[in-house]
């Protein structure tokens, strides 16, 4: 449209061409209505609007003043907004055979004398200098977006692959490579197992449907509790992982009653009450173990140990009962770790 407004329309009033002069308010028009119908989600029709646009304007313009004035360069426009439009492959195939063919005809048939030629002087100069610049602009323009749409394309897709689809945090792949991180940098941090009390139960009263916001919830009063440098990750259902960088294991263990004491504290509102939900959390911190499937596997067995010792609390050292004891739940976690690794590897 700017385009039309601010080069084609003016350049064709002060050639005292009233063909191309309508042509071009005309395609002022036609832009607007297409970027409309775009906008409304109707994309093959606005782009063929506008392919057509353009093509008739080439082809009027190539018949008026000849070739060799910068009229026929925006055939290679037409090509790049046709292949990048949402037309069908076939259909952009058809348009590239039909524009590279009326422009050839219209080439072939350009007379000897034309109107720019009777006009002398300035004007061929002017015309292309006009026309160059213009493709040049709007091929700058079209390119300039595609690389944003690139960017975010590529800022979509990266978060995809490290952040878990429903609740946003990161997915199990990314908080297990937080832990490597830390553990190579030999960063002092703590290791939360975060499980949710009886989610199957929500789950079977409520609706998945129901579930998952509530899940989303209670990510949202964990996030709130933690800090910027700390890092939060969906281990698998309704387990999280939280690390704590920079904690030891006193500190872990109040940030921990943090956030049991936020969820406990802060209700899902429904229609017809509130659903309160509670935590059950393991804590372990680096030096307690050697590498990182014992660091979670302590975790984990901490967890284990807070439910049965009757759920929403905290648990972070081995009870007697708990000395040499190997549930199979670790052998299990530890296992589902080592293949994450060997698939990133």
């Amino acid at each position: 449209a700017v385009v039309y407004l601010f080069d084609f329309i003016p350049m064709f009033w002060l050639l005292s061409d009233t063909r191309l002069f309508i042509i071009s308010v005309t395609g002022l028009g036609m832009t607007v209505v297409a970027r409309e119908l775009h906008r409304r989600g109707h994309m093959g029709a606005g782009v063929s609007l506008m392919l057509s646009m353009m093509t008739a304007h080439m082809l009027a313009s190539i018949g008026t003043y000849g070739s060799g004035l910068g009229f026929e360069l925006y055939f290679a426009l037409i090509l790049l907004v046709t292949y990048i439009s949402a037309l069908r492959q076939i259909a952009k195939l058809g348009v590239s055979l039909a524009v590279m063919g009326l422009t050839t005809y219209q080439l072939m048939g350009t007379p000897e004398v034309t109107l720019v030629d009777r006009l002398g002087g300035w004007a061929p100069q002017v015309l292309l200098i006009a026309n160059l610049a213009t493709v040049g602009v709007l091929f700058a323009v079209i390119l300039r977006r595609l690389e944003g749409v690139s960017q975010r394309l590529e800022i979509s897709y990266r978060r995809q692959a490290h952040h878990d689809a429903l609740t946003g945090v990161f997915n199990r792949r990314a908080v297990l490579h937080e832990i490597e991180l830390a553990l190579d940098n030999a960063r002092p941090f703590a290791l939360l197992m975060i499980d949710i009390d009886h989610f199957k139960t929500i789950n079977d009263r409520y609706g998945h449907k129901l579930g998952d916001r509530a899940l989303c919830h209670l990510v949202e009063c964990l996030r709130v509790s933690l800090r910027d440098e700390d890092t939060l990750g969906r281990y698998g259902g309704e387990e999280f992982i939280a690390v704590l960088h920079g904690k030891s294991h006193g500190e872990a263990l109040c940030a921990a009653e943090r956030l049991a004491s936020a969820v406990r504290e802060t209700s899902y509102a429904l229609e017809s009450g509130a659903l309160n939900m509670t935590l059950s959390i393991g804590v372990a911190v680096d030096g307690e173990a050697q590498d990182i499937d014992n660091l979670i596997a302590l975790a984990d067995r901490r967890l284990y140990q807070a439910k049965r010792d009757g759920r929403d609390r905290v648990c972070g050292t081995d009870t007697p009962a708990m000395q040499g004891e190997i549930p199979v739940v670790l052998d299990r976690a530890a296992e589902q770790m080592r293949a994450v690794f060997e698939r990133a590897s």
